[in-house]
């Protein structure tokens, strides 16, 4: 028998699989069947990958937040007063008024025209 050179062998397939399985454990999963530390207030993300889209949705929120205040801003601007409800504010779609983790609902004040997110973690917001 010759061996060919160049092939692969069952044993270094394995090794390879093996090897690719123990890095989607570390890094899609939080390690070999433990939790993500989760140091968010409100325990959204329990793996690695969960945190990430819990980051991103933070960022979703932060900027409909800022657009939202903008749209106050020109409203403000073209009728000297805010609106009285967020509904008011033409083209924004309805799901750019709620938090995008918790689908709560934004509060709005309409005597300063301020609005914030409650979700737990985004009061800063």
């Amino acid at each position: 028998m010759n061996k060919e050179s160049g092939s692969f062998s069952l044993v270094g397939t394995l090794v390879a699989v093996l090897l690719v399985l123990v890095l989607v454990l570390v890094f899609a999963f939080g390690g070999f069947g433990g939790k993500a530390e989760n140091q968010r207030k409100d325990q959204v993300g329990e793996t690695v990958i969960g945190q990430s889209v819990a980051r991103a949705k933070d960022a979703k929120c932060m900027e409909n937040l800022r657009n939202i205040r903008g749209m106050i801003d020109v409203e403000r601007t073209n009728a000297d007063q805010p609106p009285a409800s967020l509904s008011e504010l033409r083209g924004l779609p309805s799901d750019m008024l709620v938090d995008p983790i918790g689908k709560e609902p934004y509060v709005y004040n309409p005597e300063d025209g301020t609005v914030h997110c409650i979700h737990p973690g985004h009061e800063k917001y």
